[in-house]
């Protein structure tokens, strides 16, 4: 009965956690989404996420911003030398923390301040 109740336990334990998984990483975060994915927005956008990852300059992936709380940073292209790159993308999650619109690296969890780039809540 006891091994019951501790294998119980066990399973409602884990349950927490994995339900916790779904969950925005910092409290009282909330996803977002760009504004507008204007010509302007895009720059300024390119330039927070270059800084994120020191590189002067990015390429995004596929998607609209002001529609999806998610933005991919595509790797280098190969060199001339390489046929094919194991390199991926690099994922951005777009949040609202403490009334700020920043980018949050999905890899590392380390967000980023969008500075004067306007974002509303996500609601989907």
């Amino acid at each position: 009965m006891a091994r019951a109740r501790s294998l119980s336990a066990v399973l409602l334990g884990a349950g927490a956690v994995l339900s916790g998984g779904c969950a925005t990483g910092a409290a009282g975060a909330m996803p977002a989404v760009l504004e507008s994915a204007d010509a302007e927005t895009m720059a300024a956008l390119k330039t927070v996420l270059g800084e994120a990852l020191n590189a002067a300059r990015v390429e995004l992936g596929a998607g609209d911003p002001s529609a999806s709380p998610v933005i991919a940073v595509l790797p280098p292209k190969p060199g001339p030398h390489e046929d094919r790159s194991l390199a991926r993308p690099i994922l951005f999650d777009i949040e609202i923390r403490d009334g700020a619109c920043v980018a949050v690296r999905r890899d590392t969890g380390q967000a980023f301040d969008m500075g004067g780039i306007a974002c509303r809540a996500h609601g989907g």
